[in-house]
């Protein structure tokens, strides 16, 4: 009496780095996109594996026939397959809410991916190509937040109805044929490398009582004359003694269909596609146990079936029900990765809807060094990180003092104990602690400044601390001039300006502040200071000034000393100038992108994600205003002009020493001492000076105090 033919069912196996590459699939590829993705599995032929003891029979204890989904399913053309796996397309579905993913309508994906498998069937594309009788489905929702991944896998399979049956009790191969005829069909399954194919036995053939071909072969191969036995066969996932693998529906649908004719048949389920790949004497495969075994299936003919389409296939859970899965990868991770994991979440969540063309690479790869650690440099440094910047440097010569931690979040009150510790080194030692990933290093340094006389004693250690900022300046992409003092950014601005760095600067008062990028001179204009009247370079922090930078740190009261302002001001003037690089980076001319007129909002056909950047912000709690202002260059600026930067590329350590000195006498291009600064005298400023007194002198004023009545 015929048996109804019993499948043994697909059970699911994923690498965790599968859901690693889902997370960046969601994150960078998909985003909200709903639409079904292609990813790749494979499976194996079925073993079992062999327990031995001493006192106790050889046991083999069947494994679960797996579908393995690995690191390599996001990539299908570029993945290795292994000799003896079969390679098959998923279509995965990844929801982008909870609750859409356990909405979705289950039974409509199945029933769709059986009618995508009738009609492979139907088109002649599974004869050429088996594999495509053999799609799975995953439905699955990524929490990345929590790294919680819920899914569930369905291996859909058309169903018979009435079902096909077996006619007789499986055999294994061994017994259906002998040994030395198994050692041709391993040979011959390995040269046909088929997943399905059609096998014709000819025991009355030793030299050659095998043949395989594929299933569009069939005609030439299927034949049951001169006693030989002609077989419907497939790579057979299942390890269970009696029941073949979940593939066998599909095929047996695609029997049906393009061979009607057949109602019975012999189908080898071919489990030893591990045996066939190796390499073996003849001698030791007659030694091996071989898994494969032969059913002969009763085939219900396509014109008895009730239903053209019925599917099945959703996966049980581990307690055999079904309903979803999940994955929790979080206490899995490191830490550091789950950190920057979620850092890049934020970030990338800003391209699904807002900011499509933003490009947080760029962002993330820009190598930010920070003058001042103070307040400005602490708030400075923790928005350039919540925008993913890696490389951050910090250079100051204070120490942590106590005033310092309540209003500078990178400090805390043990950084001011046994006289503070260094400044610079303790907010990049902050950083690390806040995100591991960080490179964030610290430089002790106290810049040289104008009008800071560098005594003999001193000479040898500032020139090899200006070579040293000099290097830093190269070596990063912006700087940011944070410091109190004016004198104290001098230097560096003459560095981003010579190196051609973005440079933005930020100034408070008690409650106003000043963020403004430097303008840049172009490649094709090597310090020349020629503008063609279109494009006029932008002015730096000092281009308004008509007097050069000098000690303004001496003579100071205790209000003086201190930087005096309302608390909620730095974070605003800081947050200002991070977003104001930003918008540089995400400009198609970066930091020669000219400045919009005040009058518009920034916008235009290649302004960027961001629109133009400004030139310099000036905002002000009283009545909490903030206006854009565009400032261009001074030709006799005592920082940023060709006249400081030619100077400096001339004489290098020795024009520093006279700025530093103020050194007026036998200056290059300087008369006698007619100012008390080197740098006006240099540039001209001295010149100005004295022409706008000698106009004032000019000026005849007319009237008296007689002219003026009393009121």
């Amino acid at each position: 009496m015929s048996e109804i033919l019993r499948f043994e069912t697909f059970s699911s196996t994923v690498e965790p780095e599968f859901w690693s590459g889902l997370a960046h699939h969601k994150l960078h590829s998909a985003q909200l996109d709903t639409a079904r993705t292609s990813v790749q599995g494979e499976f194996t032929g079925g073993r079992r594996h062999a327990i031995r003891n001493d006192s106790l029979p050889t046991q083999r204890l069947a494994v679960p026939a797996r579908m393995r989904v690995s690191r390599g399913a996001w990539d299908a053309a570029g993945s290795t397959q292994q000799p003896g796996t079969v390679a098959v397309e998923g279509h995965l579905y990844n929801t982008n809410t909870i609750e859409e993913f356990k909405k979705t309508d289950k039974s409509e994906l199945l029933r769709s991916a059986g009618a995508e498998v009738l009609e492979a069937v139907q088109s002649g594309q599974a004869t050429k190509n088996p594999e495509r009788l053999w799609p799975f489905l995953l439905l699955s929702f990524a929490d990345l937040k929590k790294y919680h991944f819920y899914h569930w896998f369905a291996f859909p399979a058309v169903t018979a109805d009435p079902p096909d049956t077996v006619s007789a009790e499986p055999v294994p191969i061994s017994a259906f044929a002998p040994k030395p005829c198994l050692a041709h069909l391993l040979a011959a399954f390995a040269s046909a490398s088929q997943s399905a194919f059609i096998a014709r036995y000819s025991p009355h053939a030793p030299e050659a009582p095998w043949r395989i071909g594929p299933l569009s072969e069939w005609d030439q191969i299927y034949s049951t004359a001169d006693s030989s036995i002609s077989m419907l066969g497939f790579v057979d996932p299942s390890s269970h003694s009696t029941r073949p693998g979940w593939p066998l529906r599909n095929l047996l649908t695609w029997l049906r269909h393009c061979h009607p004719e057949i109602t019975s048949i012999p189908v080898l389920c071919f489990r030893d596609t591990a045996l066939a790949s190796s390499k073996h004497e003849e001698d030791d495969l007659l030694k091996q146990q071989c898994e494969s075994i032969v059913v002969s299936v009763n085939v219900t003919p396509a014109a008895s079936l009730e239903s053209e389409c019925q599917v099945s296939g959703w996966e049980r859970n581990e307690k055999q029900k079904l309903l979803p899965r999940i994955v929790n990868l979080s206490s899995t991770m490191d830490p550091v990765r789950l950190a920057e994991s979620a850092l890049d979440l934020n970030l990338q969540l800003m391209r699904w809807r807002l900011a499509p063309s933003i490009d947080l690479a760029k962002i993330a790869g820009t190598r930010a060094l920070l003058i001042g650690a103070g307040t400005l440099g602490a708030y400075t440094a923790r928005a350039l990180l919540a925008w993913g910047m890696r490389k951050i440097t910090f250079v100051d010569s204070g120490r942590v003092s106590f005033s310092n931690p309540p209003r500078q979040p990178l400090y805390e009150f043990a950084d001011t104990l046994d006289g503070g510790k260094p400044k610079a080194e303790a907010a990049a030692s902050s950083m690390r602690r806040i995100f591991p990933n960080v490179d964030a290093q610290g430089v002790q340094m106290s810049i040289p400044m104008p009008g800071h006389a560098v005594s003999p004693a001193e000479l040898e250690r500032t020139r090899a601390t200006v070579e040293q900022l000099e290097q830093l300046v190269k070596t990063h992409d912006a700087v940011f001039l944070l410091t109190d003092s004016r004198e104290s950014r001098w230097l560096p601005t003459m560095l981003g300006t010579l190196h051609r760095k973005i440079v933005v600067c930020v100034a408070l008062g008690f409650d106003s502040f000043v963020a403004m990028r430097h303008g840049i001179y172009t490649q094709d204009d090597d310090f020349a200071g020629t503008d063609n009247g279109q494009n006029m370079r932008l002015g730096c922090y000092f281009c308004n000034d008509v007097v050069a930078p000098t000690d303004s740190l001496s003579d100071r009261t205790l209000d003086q000393q201190c930087t005096v302002t309302r608390p909620g001001l730095a974070p605003i003037a800081s947050g200002t100038a991070v977003e104001l690089l930003t918008t540089i980076l995400q400009h198609p001319r970066g930091a020669e992108a000219p400045a919009p007129p005040p009058s518009t909002n920034g916008s235009s056909d290649d302004a960027g994600a961001f629109g133009s950047p400004v030139h310099q912000i000036r905002g002000y709690l009283a009545g909490f205003r903030q206006h854009a202002i565009v400032g261009q260059a001074s030709s006799m600026c005592t920082a940023c002009s060709p006249t400081i930067i030619n100077a400096y590329r001339q004489h290098g350590f020795e024009f520093l020493l006279r700025a530093f000195n103020n050194t007026v006498e036998d200056a290059p291009h300087c008369s006698a001492a007619e100012s008390k600064s080197y740098l006006e005298t240099l540039t001209g400023l001295a010149d100005l000076h004295r022409q706008t007194d000698d106009m004032m002198e000019a000026i005849e004023w007319s009237g008296s105090d007689d002219d003026f009545e009393a009121v």
